[in-house]
């Protein structure tokens, strides 16, 4: 299965460029986007942490940086007291923190701890943005009278995708979100992954001995029950998409300690093959129907998008929908979903 890098043909013509620093902060390198560009009425400044894909690295968030702020710094204000800036590192054992490059490839591609490798590293990923989120403003605004950070949310790319949705779930700092090509559900398009693949562990019972044998073992099960959003609201159960009031209840009280009042928009190509919209619909459907009936009272704004046509790339409708979804929770300003191309 190719892996194609779905930031390769994200712009049609690329954003201005906006400053970069950088930072060694607790032993991760961190390149902060836009502090240049803070504007001196500045007293609140929000974070967009930014998430590679599989086998890339920060550098390639660069673009999405640029994109996000300067489309907020163009808004018309007559008092810029609220700034953005944005935040990318590298994954897990990507870029300046390869350690072993098999552990970054598919079971196609040889790698036989595939579904561990990508599990554990977008979870140190994960783990990771609330490590950097204690300590970034140390860093970069240790004056006095520097502004203070008051809003977090995280942009994730395919793999970054993953690990944005983990984040969603399980940092209460970070309020809003926006998934690219990511799945909420990992043991769903693992299961699917190894139907493609044609593993033997998944042919030798069609599917049904597959979760917890060597491919994707018990304790692998055990991790995701503890932070995957499918996994820590049904573990391996099926999704249900209309529960019924005795597990309305039981998952009312998970969604209010993990997402309530949150937003988030989720992007997903109509022809992706890498990470099809079918592992992710039976939980967006599930998120959907809750959001906008019995969980109603939660606060959950859920966008969810599919771009018919696109396979798995951040297309530039994707673009144009995440800065106007970024740039509109700055605002504070109603989230008006618009076309899907």
């Amino acid at each position: 299965m190719a892996t194609p890098n779905p930031l390769e043909k994200t712009h049609s013509e690329p954003p201005a460029p906006v400053s970069e620093s950088w930072f060694h902060i607790a032993g991760i390198l961190a390149v902060v986007h836009g502090l240049a560009e803070l504007a001196p009425s500045c007293k609140s400044v929000s974070v967009l942490w930014l998430l590679h894909g599989r086998l890339g690295s920060k550098d390639d968030m660069a673009s999405t940086a640029n994109k996000c702020i300067n489309d907020w710094n163009q808004r018309p204000s007559s008092d810029r007291k609220v700034s953005l800036i944005a935040v990318a590192f590298d994954q897990r054992n990507h870029g300046s923190r390869e350690v072993q490059r098999v552990a970054n490839q598919t079971w196609r591609d040889g790698n036989v701890r595939h579904a561990q490798d990508m599990f554990s590293i977008f979870h140190g990923t994960a783990l990771d943005t609330s490590l950097l989120i204690d300590h970034l403003g140390s860093y970069v605004f240790h004056a006095a009278d520097a502004p203070s950070i008051d809003q977090h949310l995280v942009l994730g790319v395919s793999l970054g995708g993953h690990a944005a949705w983990q984040v969603f779930f399980n940092e209460p700092r970070v309020t809003a979100a926006v998934v690219i090509i990511g799945c909420p559900d990992y043991i769903r398009v693992m299961t699917d992954r190894a139907r493609l693949s044609k593993l033997e562990t998944y042919k030798s019972s069609n599917g049904a001995e597959f979760l917890g044998s060597k491919d994707f073992p018990t304790a692998l099960i055990s991790s995701i029950q503890k932070c995957d959003p499918r996994g820590l609201l049904f573990g391996t159960s099926e999704i249900n998409p209309n529960p019924s009031e005795k597990e309305q209840a039981r998952l009312g009280q998970i969604l209010d300690s993990k997402i309530k009042g949150k937003q988030i928009l989720v992007c997903s190509g109509g022809d992706d093959k890498l990470v099809p919209y079918r592992c992710a619909e039976p939980f967006m459907k599930f998120l959907n129907n809750a959001t906008s009936g019995w969980y109603k009272g939660g606060n959950v704004y859920v966008e969810d998008n599919v771009y018919p046509g696109i396979g798995h790339a951040y297309s530039e409708g994707m673009v144009n929908d995440t800065t106007r979804f970024v740039s509109d929770i700055l605002a504070g300003t109603p989230i008006k979903p618009t076309s899907k191309m």
